[in-house]
């Protein structure tokens, strides 16, 4: 088994890439695992923070200069992207508006650090920002929200909180008793092993994500190709765009932790914290595209940092 799943780790980013595909062409499947949506949330940032030495990330955080970085990069990505994302969306049909937003109101996903060290990015630094980023998202989110998106749906503060909270801090339980159970050295030997089988837990993640959404996009394909052309745009160009700006200002190897970090969200948290909204479901689902071709799409730009970036 372990051979099987170091051979999958060395191909994660194809068996990523390929099990989404597969989610969109497997309805059945999607349907039966919909129940499991927040399990399965929870143990994605599980198999992310398993890998983690969380006592040091802790312990870097508590540095005033660390977090007053981490917490400025932070605010930049979630409330001010937020507000900046929902003046723009003036231009967007009033169902759409909501998109945008709760794209900048989610964390960075649980893999940023993964992928940032598949591009020699500063993965550390990718660590930090999605772990607080992540904490934190119950306490940001749910105020804006109710503040930027009134209409979207009756949903108090605390219960939002607590409901984001809750997917939060079951993926850290997880963590814990993954590290106890396997012992962090075993974790740290097993690396390729441990890559395929976090890309085989991804792309069961997948198939929840697209329950409905094919018959949605059969039903208007017009509407499914506008939301996957956002999609689209929050992320794979946002990512090489901000990447390509940033890099005249800070090393690559920084810009590129922004442009993961910023373009990669963990906008499933609200498809499984809000009441369903087949608009959101198809954002949410067309979406996981752009993040699970990431790494081929920085591969494919030439956008691996380079030791004179």
């Amino acid at each position: 088994m372990s051979g099987l799943l170091a051979a999958i780790g060395g191909q994660a980013r194809w068996v990523m890439a390929g099990g989404c595909v597969a989610a969109l062409l497997m309805p059945g499947a999607a349907a039966a695992l919909r129940p499991a949506l927040p399990f399965l949330v929870s143990l994605v940032l599980a198999m992310a923070m398993a890998r983690i030495d969380l006592r040091l990330v802790l312990r870097r955080v508590a540095q005033p200069r660390v977090l007053a970085e981490r917490l400025l990069t932070i605010a930049a990505m979630m409330p001010v992207a937020a507000m900046a994302l929902w003046a723009l969306g003036a231009v967007l049909p009033p169902d759409w508006r909501a998109l945008p937003v709760l794209f900048a109101l989610a964390p960075p996903i649980a893999s940023s650090a993964s992928i940032c060290f598949l591009m020699r990015y500063d993965a550390q630094r990718a660590v930090e920002v999605t772990i607080l980023a992540t904490l934190l998202t119950p306490l940001i989110s749910p105020p804006l929200q109710v503040l930027l998106l009134p209409d979207l749906g009756d949903v108090a503060v605390g219960a939002l909180a607590l409901k984001l909270g809750a997917m939060i801090a079951g993926g850290v339980v997880l963590a814990l008793m993954m590290k106890a159970v396997l012992g962090e050295a075993r974790i740290a030997a097993s690396g390729r092993s441990f890559d395929g089988l976090a890309a085989c837990i991804m792309v069961v993640f997948a198939f929840p994500l697209f329950d409905g959404v094919a018959a949605t996009m059969l039903a208007d394909p017009w509407r499914a190709a506008g939301v996957g052309i956002l999609s689209i745009l929050l992320g794979s160009a946002t990512m090489i765009a901000v990447l390509m700006v940033g890099e005249r200002l800070v090393p690559r190897t920084t810009a590129g932790v922004f442009a993961v970090t910023g373009a990669n969200r963990t906008v499933a948290l609200y498809l499984a914290a809000l009441p369903y909204d087949p608009q959101l479901a198809l954002f949410v689902a067309l979406y996981q595209f752009p993040i699970y071709f990431a790494p081929l799409v920085l591969d494919s730009a030439g956008l691996e940092a380079r030791p004179d970036r």
